[in-house]
C-alpha cells in the first residue's frame, strides 16, 4: 500500500505532502502526520532537476499553508476578496521558501547524492529566514505541528523551536531511506530511527518532571484574566460602546473579588481611545483606586510627534497613584495593522489597512516587585521579539489578544498554541487574556493550567510564580540555527568536492 502510493506521479506527491502537513496544524491533533508527511515529496524530488524540485516544492508549500491558513480567508474585518487574497497571497508567499529548500535539496542531491544528509540543516536554515523582514511569519514553522506533544517541545528550551523543525526532518529522512534501502541496512537503520524518535520524548518527560516538582520561591503571584466575549464589530459601534465599557467594569470588580494583584483586559479592550476619553479613564482610574488593584489593558493609543498623530496599538498599565504605563505594540500585522508596500500614497484605504504606527521599546512593567511584558497578539509567534523582553528584564509574559475577527476556526487554536513555545523557550509563566477566546495559563512547561474557551466569558484567577533564571535560548537566542547555517555551508562545500 505504501509502495503504490509512493509510486504516484511527483506532482500527485507533493500535494499529498502538502495535505499532510496542513492538517498536522492544530486544532486537529494530528501532529504525528509531521514525522512521515514530507516523505512524499522526498520521494517526488528524489532524482528531480533543481528546477523541477523548485516547482513541486512550491506546490507542496502552497497546499500546506493554503490548508493550514485557511482561516485568514475567514476574517470579518475586511471584505471577503480582499481577505482571499489575503490567504492566498500568504499561501503563495510562504510556498517561495519551501521551493528554495527543495531546489537546493535537488542540486545538491543530484551532484553528490548527499541530498538527504544535509536536509534537516538546510530546513531550520531557510525556516529562520521566513521568520525575519517585515513579511516574517514564524506562526508557519513546522514545529506548530507538535504544540500537543510537550515532551517534544522541551528541547524549545535550548534550540528555540528550530531544533523542533530539526528533528521533524530527521525523522521524515530516516522514514525515508528505511523505506528505499536494502533489507540488510534497515536493520542497521531501525535501531538508530528509532533512537532519534525516542530521545526527545525522554529529554521532554525528564524536564518536565523535574519542572513539576521546582515550585517558586514565596507566594505566588495573583493574576485576574478577563475574557469579555465582545464581538469585535459590536465593540465598535458607537451605540454599544457604554455598554462594553460597563462590561468590563463590571467583570473588573468580580475579579477584584478574587484579591488579585493584577487584573488583565484583553487586547483593544476600551471601544476608543482610552487615555484622550477622560469621563471613562477617570472612571476606570477610580475603580482601580478604590480596589488598589492595578489593571493592564489593551487600548488604542495616539500620541503627537512633530506635528504628526501616531497611532498606537497598545497596552497600557493604570496602578494606583502613578502615571500610566505604556506599551506600543513593536511587530504590526503586515496588510491588517499596516501597508508594508507603499510608504505615503497607496491604496490601502481602499482594502481597510489600518495606519498603526509601531512602537520601538521592549517595555518591562512591575507590579509588586514583579516585572513582566505585555505582548500585543500577533507578536506572540515571534520568538526573537520575545526574547529580547526577556533579556530587558521580564519574567512573566502576558499575552493579550483579540481573535474575534476570525471567529471559530483554527487560527485562535493555533494562536494559543505558540504561547507554549513561549513558556518553554525561558522557563517562565505565560498568561494569555483574549476577548472572545482562548485566554490561557501556562506554566513553565508550557502546561496548560487553566483555560477559557472560544467564545464564552468569564474570568481566570491564578497564582503564578515568575521565571527566576535566563534560559540557555533567553541567553543565546536562535544559536542552534546558526549552528545549522555553519554546517550547511561546511557540508555544502565539502558535498562539493565530492561526486557520487
Amino acid at each position: 500500500m505504501i509502495r503504490r502510493i509512493l509510486n504516484l506521479s511527483p506532482w500527485k506527491l507533493a500535494t499529498l505532502s502538502g495535505v499532510l502537513l496542513g492538517i498536522s496544524f492544530p486544532p486537529l491533533r494530528m501532529g504525528l502526520l509531521a514525522w512521515v508527511g514530507l516523505v512524499p515529496l522526498l520521494r517526488a524530488l528524489d532524482q528531480s532537476s533543481p528546477g523541477k524540485g523548485a516547482a513541486l516544492g512550491y506546490l507542496s508549500g502552497f497546499v500546506a499553508n493554503s490548508v493550514a491558513l485557511y482561516w485568514l480567508s475567514f476574517n470579518s474585518g475586511a471584505p471577503l476578496p480582499v481577505v482571499f487574497a489575503s490567504m492566498m497571497g500568504a499561501a503563495l508567499y510562504l510556498a517561495f521558501f519551501w521551493a528554495v529548500i527543495a531546489s537546493l535539496f535537488c542540486f545538491i542531491q543530484v551532484r553528490t547524492g548527499k541530498g538527504l544528509a544535509i536536509l534537516p540543516l538546510l530546513w531550520v536554515v531557510v525556516e529562520n529566514a521566513m521568520s525575519l523582514g517585515p513579511l516574517g511569519f514564524p506562526w508557519a514553522s513546522l514545529a506548530t505541528t507538535q504544540s500537543e506533544y510537550l515532551p517534544v517541545i522541551q528541547l524549545a528550551e535550548y534550540t528555540g523551536i528550530y531544533g523542533i523543525s530539526f528533528w521533524l526532518l530527521l525523522l521524515n529522512v530516516l522514514v525515508y531511506r528505511y523505506l528505499f534501502i536494502p533489507s540488510a541496512v534497515k536493520r542497521r537503520l531501525l535501531p538508530l530511527a528509532i533512537l532519534f524518535m525516542v530521545i526527545p520524548w525522554l529529554y521532554g518527560y525528564i524536564q518536565m518532571a523535574t519542572h513539576a516538582n521546582q515550585a517558586g520561591h514565596g507566594k505566588p503571584f495573583q493574576v485576574a484574566l478577563i475574557q469579555p466575549n465582545v464581538g469585535p464589530h459590536e465593540k465598535w459601534s458607537p451605540e454599544r460602546r457604554n455598554w462594553v465599557m460597563e462590561r468590563l467594569d463590571s467583570m473588573y470588580v468580580e475579579a477584584a473579588e478574587t484579591n488579585p494583584q493584577l487584573i488583565v483586559w484583553p487586547e483593544s479592550a476600551t471601544p476608543f481611545y482610552l487615555r484622550r476619553n477622560f469621563r471613562w479613564l477617570n472612571l476606570v482610574r477610580r475603580r482601580v483606586r478604590e480596589t488598589q488593584i492595578p489593571l493592564l489593558t489593551g487600548a488604542v493609543d495616539w500620541e503627537e510627534t512633530g506635528g504628526d498623530r501616531r497611532i498606537h496599538n497598545s497596552v497600557l498599565l493604570i496602578q494606583p497613584h502613578r502615571p500610566i504605563g505604556a506599551y506600543h505594540k513593536i511587530r504590526l500585522v503586515p496588510m491588517g495593522e499596516y501597508n508594508p508596500f507603499f510608504n505615503g500614497v497607496s491604496f490601502s484605504d481602499q482594502l481597510g489597512v489600518g495606519h498603526f504606527t509601531p512602537g520601538e521599546s521592549h517595555t518591562v512593567f512591575e507590579v509588586e516587585n514583579v516585572p513582566f511584558s505585555a505582548i500585543i497578539c500577533f507578536e506572540s509567534a515571534f520568538p526573537k521579539l520575545v526574547r529580547k523582553f526577556v533579556q530587558a528584564g521580564a519574567r512573566m509574559i502576558v499575552i493579550v489578544v483579540n481573535d474575534g475577527w476570525f471567529g471559530n476556526t483554527s487560527e485562535p487554536y493555533q494562536h494559543a498554541a505558540l504561547a507554549r513555545f513561549r513558556a518553554v523557550e525561558h522557563r517562565m509563566p505565560v498568561v494569555r487574556c483574549a476577548n472572545t477566546g482562548i485566554s490561557a495559563v501556562y506554566d513553565p512547561a508550557g502546561r496548560m493550567t487553566k483555560r477559557l474557551g472560544v467564545d464564552s466569558n468569564g474570568i481566570i484567577s491564578s497564582g503564578i510564580y515568575p521565571g527566576e533564571q535566563l534560559t540557555f535560548y533567553a541567553k543565546h537566542g536562535d544559536l542552534f540555527s546558526v549552528i545549522c547555517l555553519a554546517f550547511t555551508l561546511i557540508l555544502g562545500s565539502w558535498f562539493w568536492t565530492r561526486t557520487k
